[in-house]
């Protein structure tokens, strides 16, 4: 964790893709798992938290080179809620 540290340049939040299967057929076509959070302010070297994502398969590859391996100083707050896949 230390090394990570210093090769974030003081940056608090790291951040990590995760993809994981999806075997339900309802969901052909989507991309699923989670973005880790990590604070390096944090003596654990587990996540803080982790946001979980279902997405089209064409967004994948600019989700990744969005989300993946990035750092900030401020946190990413996104909050569609459940209403928007409640009602597809």
């Amino acid at each position: 964790m230390k090394d990570r540290k210093k090769k974030q340049n003081n940056k608090r939040y790291f951040y990590s893709v995760v993809e994981e299967g999806i075997q339900n057929p309802e969901y052909f076509g989507y991309r699923g798992g989670r973005i880790e959070i990590t604070d390096t302010k944090s003596d654990s070297s587990y996540p803080i938290a982790e946001a979980r994502f279902l997405i089209p398969k064409e967004f994948i590859v600019g989700f990744r080179e969005t989300f993946d391996f990035k750092e900030s100083n401020l946190p990413i707050i996104i909050n569609w809620g459940k209403e928007l896949y409640e009602n597809r």
